[in-house]
Order: C-alpha cells, then structure tokens, then sequence
C-alpha cells in the first residue's frame, strides 16, 4: 500500500503543491553539501548493514510503485526506457571480449529490454532478464519483439525470482540502475546474485542516491567472494576511479563496477 509518506517523496506534484513545508525542509538538506555528504555516508552504512536510510521510502511501497510503473502517475512510463544512450556500450566494454555469443546472461531488473536487446544486436542468444512491471513487460514485446521472443523474460520481483534460479547458471549477471530501488530487507540479493553467477557480476548504480538505498557495493560483493576489476564513474563520459574515493567522487551520478569470481578464495 502506498502511504501518505511516499506518496510526499515520489510525488513532485504534491511535494510542490500540497506539501510545501516538505519541499522547504527536503531543498534546505539536499541543497547543503555538508549535509547532503553527511546524509549520504549515513544512509550508505545503514543500508549496506540492512536498514532502510531514514528518508528513504518502505519495502512495501518501494515494490508496488514499480510493479505499478506505467498505470500511475508515481513513476514515468516505462518508455522513457526504450532509448538506448551511450551508459550502455560503456556498461559492457570490459566484459564482452570474455562472453562467447552462447554465454548465458541474466539481468536484473530489465525494465522495456533496452540493455538486453544491445546484447541481442550484438549477438548474444542467451538472455534470461527479470522485471517486476508487467507494463513494462509489454512494451519491451512491443518494441523489441525479436529479442524478447528469443529470451526468457520472468515477471516477478528479483529478490524473489533469483532464488528459483540454478546455481552457477550465468556467465554474467547484471544489473542497470537497479540495486539502489532494492530496500536492504532484501540484502540477500547480493549473495543470490553470486550464487547464480559462475563469473562476472557487473552493475552501473547511481551511488549518490541519498533518498533511496545506496550502498558500499564493492563490500557487499567481495563478502561474497568477487573481485572487483574494474570501477568507473559515468557521467556522459567514462573516467576510471582511484580506491578509496575521494569524497568529490561521493556526489558523481553513476559508478560502473564490474566483479570476477575470486576462485582463489574459495580453494
């Protein structure tokens, strides 16, 4: 059920109009970046330990508002995820020269297909994607009916779906602006995500994402045993990031991370 609460945090309309003593209140925390920086390490340690950032919305909501996507005014239409910008190439540069075009893939969260469909103009015939909007469903076999009638699409929420998956089933696992709208209720998601990889997992997050649920993602992963190899910032162009982040990196919009399967960790 979606409250009154979130209703005030998703909806421009109402925090502009019904709420303005909200907006003054969000504006006056968000604008300040001592503030703004502070919130966001916070909100980054509670969720990667497993508890919802303090301006963040509910589990609850969190999943109706994108199962709903496209039949609400919450969230845009699921079209305005139909169009393909350059974050996509950049997302796979480093992994696909280790893919064969029979690597069996699985996306997180695939929304309309955009992500999946590049794959499948590139050749790859081995696409498993998991969405939770039935709308958006739709509107990826609308737009890209060869792709979606040669992949395997489920509907469901990933938390969920991915624990019915095979172990060691996918040469990739991915996920495209995801993680972050995934309530840490459902941290386990980052050891499902490893579970079912054999070995890449590769994420693009928006990692400023103060009023969702940002997270240490490179620690979640390395729990799980996965190297990172690869970090990078994008922003409409790609620069490699030093480790540890200097705190100007706190505020950049998206950060590519891609992970190895550690097997010497295992052994």
């Amino acid at each position: 059920m979606i409250t009154l609460k979130d209703k005030i945090y998703y909806s421009k309309k109402v925090r502009d109009i019904v709420f303005p003593a909200y907006k003054k209140f969000y504006n006056t925390v968000f604008s300040n970046k001592k503030f703004k920086y502070i919130y966001l390490k916070l909100a980054t340690f509670f969720a990667t330990h497993g508890f919802s950032p303090l301006l963040a919305p509910s589990a609850t909501s969190t999943k109706e508002r994108w199962q709903k996507q496209g039949t609400d005014d919450l969230l845009p239409a699921p079209k305005i995820y139909i169009k393909e910008d350059n974050s996509i190439p950049e997302l796979f540069k480093e992994v696909l020269p280790y893919l064969d075009k029979n690597s069996p893939i699985l996306e997180i969260g695939c929304n309309v297909g955009r992500s999946l469909n590049y794959l499948y103009a590139q050749g790859y015939r081995n696409l498993t994607g998991i969405e939770i909007g039935p709308k958006a469903v739709e509107l990826m076999k609308a737009t890209f009916p060869d792709m979606y009638n040669n992949s395997n699409i489920l509907i469901g929420d990933a938390p969920s779906v991915i624990q019915g998956l095979n172990t060691g089933k996918y040469d990739l696992v991915f996920c495209h602006s995801v993680l972050v709208n995934i309530h840490p209720k459902y941290n386990y998601i980052f050891k499902e995500m490893a579970r079912v990889s054999k070995k890449f997992i590769l994420i693009l997050e928006n990692e400023g994402s103060y009023t969702a649920y940002p997270r240490d993602f490179k620690k979640m992963f390395e729990k799980q045993k996965y190297k990172m190899i690869v970090c990078k910032v994008f922003s409409g162009a790609c620069s490699s990031l030093a480790v540890p982040f200097e705190e100007k990196h706190i505020y950049e919009n998206n950060t590519i991370r891609l992970f190895v399967k550690d097997n010497s960790s295992c052994q």
